[in-house]
């Protein structure tokens, strides 16, 4: 990542000397977590000996769960705006850290870091600068047009991104993939979860992830997923049909079967935690997702995935794409990065359950006589 580097002591922070207790603040979105798993571990190996803690969304810990990136974990608060930020500098304070380093560019985690009274902090330093010690100001982003809508910055792939810190600071190279963990008690769990919702383990199955956080806007049809079971089912009659909704997308789960003649299984009463889902997502044949975090679960574990991108720009994911397969269409309205469509949502509703069904039988035939592997997405070093 090219940039202008700023700080004071930058020579002392490279040798990785005088620092004790380190904060990271994970990104806000799984998916970005993931991706930022590699990161994760260039901190850990440059200050080996220093107490690392993450601070992370509750209900986005589970996915690190097993990690040697750090030594353990801060609940961010759940509430908005000013209170939010208080409490978080409040445990800042109570945690009396040497060094903060911020993965999310908001202002607002910079300032809650120097509320909370951490002498040196680090990330990038569009929008903050006066709010940082050390970072990256990253080159403006090259504007071809002057859209209405579009990214904020010029695409480039999130890993690549927070190495460009990594690499400021001469931390020790790590592969760019995903590192995620996976104990023989989460597999055994997953399993459980599997066959508790009617799933044939003997026998290989196709997961399907309808869902996606950050809004509507990342949505496939229902209808759609219905058609593409359904043809699914008439070429791999063998093949079992599983769909995994997370926190809140259960009826959009139920809608999906209700559409089709196809048999799906539903994982759901509860949904899958996330170490439940890193144990199915490890041992399925395919997956087809949006864009959304299961996507980079199926990365670290080398998982042939089938994603649909609508209004999202692929620059920011653009590595680990080995077992990928990206179906979007380019069209003038996008890519658009809003949550909800303005528009007629032609970005999904115009990628059709066919196209979809080509990329998954290519996948699905060549991996024909082959069973999944499970295993680490990877190893901390």
């Amino acid at each position: 990542m090219e940039g202008i580097p700023f700080g004071r002591n930058l020579s002392l922070m490279k040798k990785g000397e005088e620092v004790h207790k380190i904060y990271v603040r994970a990104p806000n979105w799984l998916g970005d977590v993931i991706m930022a798993t590699p990161a994760f571990a260039r901190i850990r190996a440059h200050w080996i000996q220093a107490e690392i803690v993450c601070g992370i969304k509750k209900g986005h810990r589970g996915i690190m769960s097993g990690s040697k990136s750090f030594d353990s974990y801060l609940d961010l608060p759940s509430a908005k705006g000013w209170r939010g930020l208080l409490a978080e500098a409040k445990l800042l304070r109570q945690g009396k850290f040497d060094l903060a380093f911020l993965f999310p560019n908001s202002p607002r985690t910079a300032l809650a870091a120097l509320m909370g009274g951490v002498p040196q902090r680090i990330g990038y330093l569009q929008g903050r600068r006066l709010l940082m010690t050390h970072g990256l100001m990253a080159k403006p982003p090259k504007r071809r047009d002057k859209k209405r809508w579009g990214p904020r910055r010029e695409p480039f792939p999130m890993i690549d991104y927070w190495f460009g810190l990594c690499d400021l600071l001469e931390m020790p190279r790590v592969g760019t993939k995903p590192i995620l963990r996976l104990s023989a008690q989460e597999e055994s769990q997953g399993a459980r979860r599997l066959e508790e919702a009617g799933v044939d383990l003997a026998r290989a199955f196709v997961v399907l992830s309808p869902g996606a956080a950050f809004g509507p806007s990342k949505l496939w049809p229902s209808l759609h997923w219905a058609r593409l079971a359904e043809q699914l089912a008439d070429e791999f009659p063998n093949l079992q049909l599983v769909l995994t909704p997370g926190p809140g997308e259960e009826g959009m789960a139920e809608e999906v079967r209700s559409l089709t003649s196809a048999r799906i299984f539903i994982v759901r009463d509860p949904v899958l935690s996330l170490q439940e889902l890193k144990a199915v997502l490890a041992r399925t044949a395919l997956m087809v997702t949006t864009d959304s975090g299961p996507r980079h679960v199926a990365v670290a574990f080398d998982t042939p995935h089938v994603v649909l991108m609508g209004p999202t720009h692929p620059g920011y994911t653009n590595r680990n794409l080995e077992k990928a397969t990206i179906l979007r269409h380019e069209l003038d309205c996008g890519p658009c990065h809003l949550k909800v469509c303005p528009l007629g949502h032609e970005c999904m509703v115009d990628l059709k359950p066919g196209e979809v069904f080509e990329a998954a039988r290519e996948i699905l035939d060549e991996g024909k006589g082959r069973g999944r592997e499970n295993g680490n997405g990877g190893k901390d070093p």
